[in-house]
């Protein structure tokens, strides 16, 4: 079953991390940095802002922190329904 990721989430809706998925080649790596940054299971998370162009980099808050993720890194990340 496919779950939503961050990457399409809807700005100002919090959400629940679901889990980080690392499907592509050299993906464990960046999950691993995105755990270490506070990106876990069952924490919330917001997409604050997305930037104007197409692919670009979304303003994230997870917790009390503020991030600046890429598409692709937002991506990894799945949500609870």
């Amino acid at each position: 079953m496919s779950h939503p990721t961050l990457n399409t989430s809807q700005p100002q809706v919090w959400r629940r991390i679901l889990r980080l998925n690392a499907q592509s080649p050299g993906a464990s790596e960046l999950t691993h940095r995105l755990a270490s940054l506070g990106f876990v299971p069952h924490e919330r998370v917001c997409v604050l802002r997305r930037s104007w162009w197409k692919g670009g980099a979304l303003v994230v808050q997870v917790g009390n922190a503020t991030f600046a993720l890429r598409d692709n890194e937002a991506a990894c990340i799945e949500l609870a329904a």
